[in-house]
């Protein structure tokens, strides 16, 4: 093989631009149908841990979160207002959507967020209010 053969298609290809993308300086678009990170609508969870259950990777806990002192007091004959928060593990977590499909109230969704790489694993937890 002569050397000079490749010449020719180098002088070619560095006339044309990459046929990569400049992703960090150029934003992705999120395609139709993308499972992001799941994330939960505290106000519609009932607390039935369905969700918990049904998680393959275990990434998921549901707790019940304390009354806060600024709550209003509950009225007269009802019972108060139990609110719900989600822990999720994004190290854990596979992003099935399996959560999302199991939740009797529809209180958990999966975002269009997919930039959740860290240093470390204590910041891939994650609270939803």
């Amino acid at each position: 093989m002569v050397a000079g053969a490749f010449i020719p298609g180098l002088l070619k290809n560095l006339t044309k631009t990459p046929a990569t993308r400049g992703y960090p300086f150029v934003k992705s678009i999120v395609p139709k149908g993308f499972r992001g990170t799941p994330q939960m609508k505290s106000d519609l969870c009932v607390g039935c841990k369905a969700c918990v259950r049904d998680c393959t990777s275990e990434a998921i806990e549901i707790i019940l979160k304390p009354p806060s002192p600024t709550d209003a007091p509950p009225e007269e004959g009802k019972k108060p207002v139990k609110k719900f928060q989600m822990i999720i593990y994004l190290d854990r977590c596979i992003h099935c959507a399996r959560c999302a499909e199991v939740c009797p109230k529809d209180a958990i969704y999966l975002d269009e967020e997919f930039e959740v790489a860290n240093f470390t694993r204590a910041s891939l937890k994650f609270i939803s209010e």
